[in-house]
């Protein structure tokens, strides 16, 4: 199945103005849209690639969407940790506006797939973030501040939920990318979303261990004997190196840069887990910066030799 790039909206504006910052004010953190801030989070980005933003939306919405995940998973019977046998149901928490995704050698999760802030779930509000915020052009110019990787031309994702003793996903060579894309993860577990150096909050300080898995993981992908990737050739554990792994957090928008060498991969979300794991994931495609020296901020891409996207036409706001 083909998977592809929606059309970022784009206007003649291409530089992240005060007006963004009143529109993106509405669903994000102020901390994290001071000029201060987004020059802090862009160094921190160039030289490690990766960036974790915690508490990334307004504690309005953080603690809106900790009750509608406590509430449904209550309704699936107390999975996770309250109830930390393994579950057989695999249809646990599907409803109309949800589908299970697979196939299960490679995946298992829910996906979201009904209208947005239409009722009171938390796929419908995730939906709701991913429609309002992270798809609109204000949100793109606040990624390039942040990544200093140009203005994303598109985007494609899913909202996702990853029930303890079910779901995950399987890093496999079919899903590598052709060119280098931008990851935006916003990730919702129970928990505070806090770095848990003292073990104040356990429920964080279980998702910080990873040892119930629900954690993302970044390997690098090698290409025996320099031959066509398949999409059947799965990961080896043993033969693949872990680049970066991403615990689980509330309220936490994980963006990394992904090249075309690169897997990821979901870690199977275990039964003792303290809650679901949902998260709105998106791939943004990047400009191709082949020839455009002004740009020596970014420096990491190994895509310069490939062939330029596609621009998209501009069109109003």
């Amino acid at each position: 199945l083909l998977y592809l790039f929606h059309w970022m909206p784009l206007d003649e504006i291409d530089e992240l103005t005060e007006s963004d910052l009143q529109f993106l004010k509405e669903f994000i953190n102020p901390t994290y849209l001071a000029w201060k801030s987004i020059i802090e989070i862009r160094e921190r980005f160039e030289e490690d690639s990766s960036i974790q933003l915690r508490h990334f939306l307004k504690k309005e919405y953080e603690t809106t969407v900790s009750k509608l995940l406590k509430d449904e998973d209550s309704s699936c019977g107390n999975i996770g940790r309250n109830n930390p046998l393994p579950s057989l149901n695999y249809e646990a928490g599907l409803s109309d506006d949800t589908i299970l995704v697979g196939p299960a050698h490679k995946q298992r999760f829910v996906e979201y797939v009904g209208l947005a802030n239409q009722s009171k779930s938390c796929g419908s509000v995730l939906q709701h973030f991913k429609e309002s915020i992270l798809r609109s052009p204000q949100f793109g110019r606040l990624l390039k501040a942040y990544c200093s990787l140009g203005m994303p031309l598109g985007y494609r994702g899913k909202v996702r939920r990853f029930r303890p003793g079910l779901d995950y996903t399987i890093a496999h060579r079919g899903i590598l990318t052709e060119k280098a894309v931008l990851d935006a993860t916003l990730c919702f577990v129970a928990g505070g979303g806090n770095q848990n150096i003292d073990g104040e909050d356990e429920d964080d300080a279980i998702w910080q261990s990873d040892d119930k898995g629900g954690f993302e993981c970044y390997i690098a992908a090698e290409d025996e004997n320099d031959g066509e990737m398949e999409a059947d050739d799965e990961y080896d554990e043993e033969d693949d190196t872990k680049l970066l792994s991403v615990s689980a957090s509330h309220n936490t928008l994980s963006l990394v840069y992904r090249d075309p060498g690169t897997m990821r991969f979901v870690k199977y979300l275990g039964s003792g887990a303290p809650s679901s794991r949902w998260d709105i994931s998106l791939e943004y495609e990047l400009e191709d910066d082949k020839g455009e020296e002004e740009d020596e901020d970014y420096s990491k891409s190994e895509g310069d030799n490939e062939e330029a996207p596609v621009k998209i036409p501009q069109s109003d706001i």
